[in-house]
């Protein structure tokens, strides 16, 4: 048994904790929070004893009790955390994304390889089982050679708020590590299906805005690999965008309606000149369940990363290193724009 700790009480939290009741093998011991108000509602919202409540976060790191930390805060301290983390012996599980830059990475990473920690960026869909039907589909040679993805995850939101995580550039925000972070990732997966190590792609056809709170708000760009494989993404958070992800192979090509939160019965389109048809994945779990089960698993057995198709700590590293240089190039795109004017 996994006994899990909690740092940052939002959202997410809020998900890991109604999820992990259905996994055996783990139990949410302890929970943390800067809040005193979020910590006690919390708290009692999912029966949290009051001893296991604790109101920083150096405590609950430095309980001998709890094996294995949720870090759901906000983007710009989980570097921070999970390097504490790492550095008072607590297996990880850190919500995307890791950090806000490729620099703050490379520093965590440092600190990774000297812990004997299992470590996961928290990219569920990686872990589902519809993710690994799509790549058996593709290894299988049902769509022939890949050739090119389609991949974005955009969401609408009305109000521009400086405060607001999304839109406060001091607070890790933005459309590229919001959500960018996701097509990048699955593109790295697929991309590099056939071959070991992942070379960095050439990023172009970079565009989008800024909106006036200095974040990316809408981002668009062409993820060139070393084998030819192109992958053009999208990323918003002032423009609803399919929220697809379309794999075009020689012989055909998968679309997958829901690639980032599949629930237990999802489906995928396969369409080829021969024929076209949907495929129904069954999963015995929630998206957030399965990653919960899967995270403890690993911890269990000794792991220090996710088995295939799961985040390896040499994917998270590819990922920050192109979404933050992906944010560079439309950030300079911007401004010579700007100078033009």
């Amino acid at each position: 048994m996994v006994n899990w700790g909690i740092i940052g009480l939002g959202n997410m939290a809020n998900k890991f904790a109604s999820s992990i009741s259905e996994v055996k093998n783990s139990k949410l011991l302890g929970i943390s929070s800067e809040n005193f108000l979020r910590l006690k509602t919390f708290g009692d919202k999912y029966g949290i004893e009051k001893k296991y409540r604790y109101k920083n976060y150096d405590e609950i790191l430095n309980s001998k009790e709890i094996n294995a930390i949720y870090i759901s805060t906000i983007n710009n301290t989980h570097a921070e955390i999970v390097i504490k983390a790492a550095k008072a012996k607590k297996n990880i599980l850190c919500e995307k994304p890791i950090a806000t830059n490729y620099d703050d990475t490379i520093k965590i990473f440092e600190t990774l390889y000297k812990s004997d920690v299992f470590f996961l960026e928290a990219f569920a869909y990686r872990l589902h089982e519809q993710t690994k039907f799509v790549i058996n589909k593709i290894i299988e040679g049902e769509i022939g050679e890949l050739q090119s993805i389609e991949s974005t995850f955009g969401f609408f939101s009305k109000k521009i708020n400086y405060k607001s995580r999304l839109f406060n550039p001091d607070l890790g925000g933005g459309a590229i590590l919001d959500v960018g972070c996701y097509p990048v990732s699955f593109s790295i997966l697929l991309a590099n299906l056939k071959k070991t190590g992942t070379a960095e792609p050439k990023i172009l056809n970079v565009s989008g805005s800024i909106c006036k709170t200095n974040v990316d708000d809408i981002a668009y760009a062409s993820l060139v690999f070393e084998n030819k494989i192109i992958s053009k993404i999208g990323a918003a958070i002032r423009l609803k965008m399919k929220n697809q992800t379309s794999i075009i192979g020689s012989k055909g090509n998968i679309i997958i309606d829901n690639p980032w939160l599949p629930s237990k019965k999802s489906f995928i389109e396969i369409n080829s000149k021969q024929r076209s048809y949907k495929s129904f994945i069954n999963s015995e779990l929630d998206i957030f369940s399965n990653q919960i089960n899967s995270v403890s698993r690993y911890i269990l057995d000794g792991k220090k990363e996710a088995d295939f198709p799961g985040m390896k700590w040499n994917d998270t590293i590819q990922n920050m290193l192109i979404i933050d240089n992906w944010k560079k190039k439309l950030f300079k795109i911007n401004n010579e724009r700007k100078q033009k004017i």
